[in-house]
C-alpha cells in the first residue's frame, strides 16, 4: 500500500511540474506573438524587451533569439544581432529564417561568402526569399 501511495504522490508531482512547464510554454508563445506584433509595428525596443522576457523564462526559445536578432539588426547593432542569430541557429539548426537574417547581417558587414552560405542554408530549409 505504501508503494502505491508513493507512486501516486510522484505521479501527482510530475503532472504538476508538467502542467507548470506547459503553462510557461503557453505564456512564452503568447508573448512571442506580442513581440512579432511589436516588430511588425517597427517598435524594435519593445520587441527586444519582450524577447528578453521570453528568454528569461525559456533560455532555449530559439525563435525569440532570432526575432531579437532581427530587431537588433534593424536598429543597426549588427554585433548583438549576430550573437542572437548564432544562438538561434545553435538551438534550432532548422530555423531557416534565422539563417536568412544572419545572412543579411553578414552582408551588411561585408562578409559575402558567409552571407551566401547562410542564404543557402535558409533556402535549403524552405525560406523562399533566400533562394533568389
Amino acid at each position: 500500500m505504501r508503494g502505491i501511495m508513493i507512486f501516486a504522490l510522484a505521479a501527482f508531482l510530475i503532472s504538476g511540474w508538467a502542467g507548470q512547464a506547459q503553462a510557461a510554454a503557453s505564456n512564452a508563445d503568447r508573448m512571442f506573438r506580442e513581440a512579432r506584433s511589436a516588430y511588425g509595428s517597427a517598435d524594435y525596443s519593445k520587441t527586444i524587451k519582450i524577447c528578453d522576457d521570453i528568454i528569461k523564462m525559456d533560455a532555449k526559445y530559439a525563435d525569440a533569439y532570432a526575432l531579437r536578432g532581427k530587431a537588433k539588426k534593424d536598429m543597426g547593432d549588427v554585433d548583438a544581432a549576430t550573437s542572437d542569430l548564432d544562438k538561434a541557429t545553435q538551438l534550432n539548426p532548422g530555423l531557416a529564417e534565422a539563417f536568412y537574417i544572419r545572412g543579411q547581417v553578414q552582408e551588411i558587414m561585408g562578409e559575402m561568402e558567409k552571407a551566401k552560405a547562410d542564404y543557402a542554408k535558409a533556402c535549403a530549409g524552405g525560406y523562399k526569399d533566400a533562394c533568389k
